[in-house]
Parts: structure tokens; sequence; C-alpha cells
């Protein structure tokens, strides 16, 4: 593979995820755009506090077999 094939793939897998789409390539895997909602936790200390909401990458790999 040549880099600029690999800058065109980063470009077409970032341009999916950030339209929230998942991005399947066969024989790797697919990447995942999934959102976590604010929340809020409880320290050691007994105080709260608010997490605020982000969107994470989740990459599951395809099965060989």
């Amino acid at each position: 593979m040549t880099d600029e094939f690999l800058e065109a793939l980063e470009i077409v897998i970032r341009d999916q995820i950030i339209m929230k789409n998942s991005v399947e390539i066969k024989g790797l895997g697919t990447f995942k755009p999934v959102h976590h909602n604010q929340k809020q936790e409880k320290r050691a200390d007994g105080t709260n506090m608010m997490i605020p909401p982000k969107d994470t990458l989740e990459f599951t790999a395809e099965k060989k077999g």
C-alpha cells in the first residue's frame, strides 16, 4: 500500500466516523463511533463530580477462522 492510499483511507474513515457511521474493512474489522452520555460519579472523598458527555471510537477485529 502506498502512502497516498493510506492517507486517503484515513480521510474516508475519519469523515464517516464524524458523520456517526460505522466503517467495516474486510479482513481487518469495524470502526464504530460510540456516544457516552453525561454522568455523575461519587469520588472517594464523598463529593459528586459531573463527567461530561463524550464520543469514543470502538474497534472490533474481524474474527479469523
